[in-house]
């Protein structure tokens, strides 16, 4: 080990070690400015640095260790941004789990990293982070669960176009969650969700946002949903992040005993389906939606019911098969 890289060693193990928050600032500092002229991958592989952070972190039995590997992961991507992006994969569910670090201050830093990191992400890095957020999100700490809705929440404004794309994964992953018996769950994940469905495009859809998500987290409220649907005309594009908040509430009125409701839902899929010009936005959706169908076609004692209930399948089927139905 050259005497550069020994030096590096021996701060980040001071680092780790008993001292005022000032001096582990400095240290801190003095330690990422020497990484500054160097290829920052070379001294991850090198000084083992990325084991040597995930190590800190980890360390139950040390909250100096923690805040030392804190203090470090912050001014890391602080100071090199972009570059520390192949890092995130190994060091944001370890951030995330000490959202719940049974020292208050530990999880103030964590929250804060956790925030610069998504704050900087990569719109095309999401997906691989989503995974992360929804292991979150369903873990028994409901500190943990809030820390992770309030990043995809983040995520939503810093980057609604990659959002958008992913809605479908995303509406019924954070719908489950606006029923969880803790409150601070609760108003967060409903929180999240109208910011995510906010990001929504479609000008038919978009003044209607609040009410959908309303009524996706509300079962109750699904059928003024279905009112406000029957009453809007469809003319532009609809596309997989329309559908991803319009199909839950389709699919639990078409859930309905009530007839009225099934023709009501086979009326707007109608409708909807006619203006989807890619059929895979409208893939992902078939196994919510056709079986019901099915049962409006072949079980509803009235006439007129199963005959909606048939077109709207076609419709539906044409949209799957063609695309662009509306031509």
């Amino acid at each position: 080990m050259s005497d550069k890289l020994k030096h590096l060693n021996d701060l980040y193990i001071v680092l780790n070690g008993e001292m005022t928050t000032e001096n582990r600032d400095t240290i801190t500092k003095e330690f990422v400015n020497k990484l500054k002229d160097e290829n920052i991958c070379d001294i991850f592989s090198k000084l083992n640095l990325l084991e040597k952070i995930q190590t800190s972190l980890t360390n139950s039995n040390s909250i100096t260790s923690r805040e030392g590997g804190l203090a470090v992961c912050i001014n890391l991507y602080e100071t090199f941004g972009y570059k520390m992006e192949q890092y995130s994969a190994s060091l944001v569910p370890i951030l995330i789990y000490l959202c719940d670090d049974k020292m208050r201050h530990i999880q103030l830093e964590a929250t804060r990293c956790l925030k610069i990191i998504f704050e900087n992400m990569n719109p095309y890095s999401i997906e691989i982070f989503l995974k992360v957020l929804y292991d979150g999100m369903d873990n028994i700490s409901w500190k943990i669960k809030v820390g992770s809705l309030t990043l995809l929440n983040q995520l939503s404004k810093k980057n609604p176009e990659r959002i958008a794309h992913l809605l479908p994964n995303i509406v019924p992953q954070v719908t489950k969650h606006v029923w969880d018996t803790k409150k601070e769950v609760k108003n967060n994940a409903l929180d999240t969700l109208l910011s995510c469905c906010s990001v929504i495009q479609n000008p038919d859809i978009k003044p209607i946002v609040p009410t959908l998500v309303d009524a996706n987290a509300n079962p109750k409220k699904n059928d003024s949903a279905l009112d406000v649907l029957m009453g809007t005309t469809f003319v532009s594009q609809v596309g997989s992040p329309t559908l991803a908040i319009i199909v839950p509430v389709l699919s639990r009125g078409l859930r309905s005993r009530d007839v009225q409701t099934k023709r009501k839902c086979c009326v707007v899929i109608d409708n909807m389906c006619r203006l989807v010009h890619d059929q895979k936005d409208v893939e992902p959706f078939v196994d919510k939606l056709l079986p019901e169908l099915n049962r409006v076609e072949s079980e509803v004692a009235i006439k007129e019911i199963r005959e909606y209930g048939t077109k709207a399948k076609n419709t539906l089927l044409n949209a799957v098969s063609e695309g662009n139905v509306s031509r």
